[in-house]
């Protein structure tokens, strides 16, 4: 029977009695599955990206990895509503870089001297965007 790399994940971890690193859990299950470095390497995304959707595991700091049953709940959980609050607070603009960026947009925004049913042709001379050889009236 052949088994999945997330199979013999899980009992290399159940086997070691504790946490490790990524390419220490890789390196085991390849030695185990007696997979070249080849067609280990092939599977290195692979393995990484199952074993993070994987519910058997938990990845823990510094990408160190586990089963989830050694862990609590409070101690692995993330709370998206801290994170994004932490991203809020660090991107907020004093107000010398707030003011500067509403001049620079009040001149962008002010630069065109045209109408708004005025454009531009390929010379730079104004022409009316109104289509007038179809007046009906």
């Amino acid at each position: 029977m052949n088994k999945s790399m997330l199979d013999v994940a899980i009992e290399v971890i159940t086997n070691e009695g504790h946490s490790m690193s990524f390419m220490d859990l890789f390196n085991a299950v390849k030695a185990e599955l007696g997979l070249d470095d080849e067609a280990a390497n092939k599977r290195l995304g692979e393995f990484y990206t199952e074993l993070t959707l994987d519910s058997h595991f938990v990845a823990l700091t510094d990408n160190w990895w586990d089963l989830r049953v050694r862990h609590t709940y409070d101690k692995v959980h993330i709370d998206v509503a801290d994170v994004y609050t932490d991203v809020d607070d660090n991107s907020s603009k004093d107000e010398e870089d707030l003011k500067e960026e509403q001049e620079f947009e009040a001149q962008i925004s002010g630069s065109s001297s045209l109408g708004e049913d005025e454009i531009e042709d390929e010379d730079g001379e104004e022409k009316s965007s109104k289509d007038d050889s179809f007046d009906l009236l």
